[in-house]
């Protein structure tokens, strides 16, 4: 069983899991209910499979029991009992998933990934002209990528402009692994605390709102 790592923080507990298993083997690893057989089997694509699998086996391993998680009209997860928040997140090799009695989102990226096509849309010109003078400027664009994808989940809201709405605050990446940023909305500014890791060649981001 490849399970990989639990982690406690002051926040919640997150679970990672490698996605290295077969389908029938994480399925001989949690017991579903009806309707998430039914899901499982309206999945077709194997990597999906897995995905949905781990997800589960991992909400077992934090709560202890077979929580059933739901999805809001956003896609947003949650767990049945509404008790905690839930995030989840996937990467080609592993799943994690993140729960807390706190609004909170997870995101999990390789960093190998090149994302300079796209990095235009999410990435605000003072945090490119910050990420310029960064020695390693590939795994910053990861992470600011990851650290708001993160943010996009805890907040749960349509239609937010990545590069004009969800700021990071410049930090020193090399030496610390908690930072901060903002949803900036119509109403008000939403700060969230950031922090991050590595596992192998990705990099994962989990956020709590302020």
């Amino acid at each position: 069983m490849p399970f990989v790592k639990e982690i406690n923080t002051p926040e919640g507990k997150i679970a990672i899991w490698n996605l290295n298993d077969s389908t029938k083997e994480l399925g001989s690893y949690c017991s579903l209910s009806n309707s998430d057989q039914e899901k499982l089997n309206n999945i077709t694509s194997e990597r999906r499979k897995k995905e949905f699998l781990a997800s589960r086996i991992l909400v077992k391993k934090l709560t202890g029991s077979n929580q059933q998680i739901i999805y809001n009209k956003s896609g947003k997860p949650f767990l049945k009992d509404r008790e905690k928040h839930i995030s989840i997140s996937h990467s080609a090799n592993f799943a994690v998933v993140f729960i807390s009695e706190r609004k909170i989102g997870i995101d999990i990226e390789q960093t190998d990934r090149n994302i300079d096509r796209i990095a235009a849309r999410f990435l605000h010109h003072k945090e490119k002209d910050f990420i310029s003078m960064l020695e390693n400027q590939q795994f910053a664009k990861i992470l600011f990528w990851a650290a708001k994808e993160a943010i996009f989940k805890c907040a749960d809201s349509v239609g937010i402009q990545f590069n004009k709405q969800i700021r990071i605050a410049d930090f020193d990446i090399e030496r610390s692994r908690k930072f901060n940023g903002t949803l900036m909305n119509s109403t008000k500014n939403i700060q969230y605390e950031l922090h991050y890791l590595i596992i192998e060649n990705n990099v994962m981001v989990y956020c709590v709102e302020q």
